[in-house]
Formats: structure tokens, sequence, C-alpha cells
């Protein structure tokens, strides 16, 4: 994976609006990148945009549902005429879903795929022809250790990760004849509005872990996007979680088991 500069990098950022999106963008425009900014809540983006006025970068921005081919295609068309191309994809739109599976509905899990998975897929896809033609060209998917490791009470959330997680291995190996990296961020739990958006919000243990800052997520982000990495798991429990389901599974089933 090539290591790359921040300053000047065109890209595309979903999710922009607010959490791990919104310091995203401020840590990327601020070291000189130039951002269209995808978002749904376009006074947040307005309000995003103010604030990076004087920033050393320069942004863009598209409200709209990344979930239609519409504003996918509107994303790339602005990258390319405002910017002149593509260096960078960061698919961060997501949300989530809380309670049972067996009560849920048939629509909750495709809500869920149709953000987390079929989304960033398809942008992804629509990205190409630019992103070929790109200096040192990166897709960033922002995945979770849910996709490393799945517990209950957010079985539709998981199953979306673990289809990016899956997804983003088969495309680094896909891409790398094509010039195109790859970086899938895993972060743990973080100080976001992931619980109160997500679908049949609930109270959950996991809803109650209060988690890392959406800041440190995007420095770390940024810092592997710069030095070229494949793959980051953010946060200390994350990292336990992840190695303790790989060498422990059947420990990590029972002691999830019980908050079932």
């Amino acid at each position: 994976m090539a290591k790359r500069s921040i300053e000047g990098c065109r890209g595309i950022l979903t999710g922009a609006s607010s959490g791990i999106g919104r310091a995203l963008a401020v840590e990327l425009v601020r070291r000189g990148a130039r951002l269209v900014l995808v978002a749904r809540r376009a006074e947040r983006l307005d309000d995003l945009a103010n604030s990076l006025a004087d920033a050393t970068g320069k942004v863009e921005v598209l409200a709209g549902d990344v979930t239609t081919s519409e504003v996918r295609r509107a994303a790339i068309e602005r990258a390319a005429t405002a910017f002149g191309g593509l260096d960078l994809l960061v698919n961060n739109a997501g949300g989530g879903a809380m309670g049972g599976f067996a009560e849920a509905s048939a629509e909750r899990l495709r809500r869920v795929m149709e953000l987390n998975f079929f989304a960033p897929a398809e942008l992804i896809r629509v990205a190409l022809p630019l992103l070929k033609a790109g200096r040192k060209p990166l897709v960033v998917n922002v995945g979770s250790i849910l996709g490393h490791r799945g517990i209950p009470l957010c079985a539709e959330y998981c199953a979306s990760k673990f289809a990016l997680q899956g997804l983003s291995e088969s495309l680094r190996a896909e891409f790398a004849p094509l010039g195109i990296d790859l970086l899938v961020v895993s972060p743990a739990t973080t100080q976001t509005e992931f619980f109160e958006q997500a679908i049949d919000a609930a109270e959950t243990p996991w809803s109650r872990i209060r988690g890392v800052t959406p800041a440190v997520v995007a420095r770390q982000t940024v810092t592997a996007i710069r030095r070229g990495r494949h793959e980051i798991v953010i946060s200390p429990s994350g990292k336990l979680m992840v190695w303790m389901n790989r060498l422990m599974p059947r420990v990590m089933d029972s002691i999830l088991a019980r908050h079932a």
C-alpha cells in the first residue's frame, strides 16, 4: 500500500454531517484535502463547510441519501467537475438497528444492508473510472469490530459489517493490479449518535459503553491513510475483542450469550 500526502488529495466522504464523518472531514480538510462531503442533513453540511472556510483544503457539499444511485452519481460528477478527478473515496455513512432478530421485520435487515453494504459497494463501482486515473488512489471503508465478531441484539448491523469486510478483502486483491489501494477502519464503540439514530433504538448493554471520541478515530484513520495501512482496529478494547475471538471463540460465545 502506497504512502501518500493528504495535501491536495481529491476525495469524497459520505456520512459527513456528524460523528466520525464530521471529524474525518475536519482532519482531512485542515491538512489540505479537497472533499465532496455527502450526507442527508443539508443544514449540518452547510455548518461544517462554514467552519472549514479558512482551512487549507476545500469542500463541496452534496445533500442527499447515498443509498440512491442518483446521489452516488452526483457525488462522482461533483468531484470530477470541482476537482478534476478523484484520489480518495471514504465510505463512512452507516447506521444500525437494535433488538432481537426474531422479533424484527425483514425490512429492518434490508434497510441496514442497503446503507451499510450496498451503498458503499455501488459507490465504489461507479467511482472506479475516476479512481483508476487518480493519484495513488485509495478506498477507505469504515467498518467495525463487529465486522470481525458478531454480538447479540445487533445482528443486522453485524451482518452488514461482515459483508463490508469481506467485500473489502476481495476488492483489495482485485484492485491491486489497477493501482488502487483499500483501507478498512474498524472502530469499537464511538461517541456518536449511533444508538440514538438506530432503527428500533432501545437500551442494550452496548449502548451504555462510552467509547472513544470521533476525533480519535479520525486522527488514527488519517495516519493510516498517510502511512499506507491496509486495516486498523481502533481502541484497546476493540483489539482485545478481535484477538479473543480469534484465540478463544467459544469463550467469547459464552460471554456474549449472557447478554442475549
